[in-house]
């Protein structure tokens, strides 16, 4: 899968509906912050990528990986020379290690192992040629995926979790998914979670890169995507159906999210 990439979802449930892995190579990946059960793994195989795993700034470079751990949230923007390996695996796949990894995180989250990374990016390699994991290569596809999970948590270590707000994360991220087309302040949202106004800002800032404002309307530019690619509405009528209150600030939101007008995107999505 190769091009521009883009992860969808905040709480991704295809991820954790998924029986198989999935895994892919591809250049200038992005995803807005989002989390799942699933265990995820990307080995940059060539420029810099930047990742935020549960509110920290990582820098990997070609040769590293960075690991997710179940429910930690996390993002990352990548450039055109930039490309990586992503693996994305669902608990109920890796049974012998599910008990563990579903309850604690890596201690070191991005690998510079070079016996660690070298030995992944065989087992990586070998997935890619498989395609895609099916009944026919499950066995095989798993035990790639056990010898690359084995040799990080040797090599790496695992932590317990308890001081992690990733569980507050998601919390947010839940309520966000379900309301953001409504109004959505930061004055009602920290009175909710039980937060003053500053504080919450803090949390939400320094957990996902971003300001409340920008990621909910992320979430509208998402939503008003997906109305311009099923239905011929004109450009107002998708902008207010989205939460956007005006086509102003609709254009703005959309071209920042996807890189292009609202306009340019549905002729692409035709053209294609």
């Amino acid at each position: 899968m190769g091009g521009f990439q883009t992860v969808q979802g905040l709480y991704e449930t295809c991820r954790d509906n998924d029986r198989y892995p999935a895994f892919w190579e591809g250049r200038r990946m992005n995803c807005m912050p989002h989390f799942h059960s699933s265990v995820e793994l990307g080995y940059v195989t060539a420029g810099r990528m930047p990742v935020k795993l549960d509110g920290r700034a990582y820098s990997v470079g070609q040769g590293q990986m960075f690991l997710v751990s179940s429910c930690v949230p996390h993002s990352y923007s990548a450039g055109e020379d930039c490309s990586c390996i992503l693996l994305i695996v669902p608990l109920g796949f890796i049974p012998l290690y599910a008990p563990m990894l579903s309850k604690k995180i890596f201690s070191r989250p991005v690998s510079s192992d070079a016996f660690l990374n070298a030995e992944a990016l065989h087992c990586l390699r070998m997935l890619l040629v498989l395609g895609e994991c099916s009944e026919e290569t499950e066995n095989l596809v798993r035990s790639y995926i056990y010898v690359i999970l084995g040799l990080a948590i040797r090599r790496l270590g695992l932590a317990d979790d308890a001081q992690s707000g990733k569980f507050l994360l998601r919390d947010i991220l839940l309520y966000l998914q379900d309301n953001y087309l409504s109004p959505v302040t930061l004055e009602s949202l920290a009175k909710k979670f039980g937060y003053s106004q500053y504080r919450f800002s803090h949390i939400f800032n320094r957990s996902l890169g971003c300001t409340l404002t920008q990621y909910v309307e992320s979430l509208r530019a998402r939503h008003a995507a997906n109305l311009l690619r099923e239905s011929d509405a004109p450009l107002m009528e998708v902008a207010l159906d989205s939460g956007f209150n005006s086509v102003r600030t609709f254009y703005r939101c959309f071209k920042a999210s996807f890189g292009m007008t609202p306009t340019r995107y549905r002729e692409s999505f035709l053209a294609g």
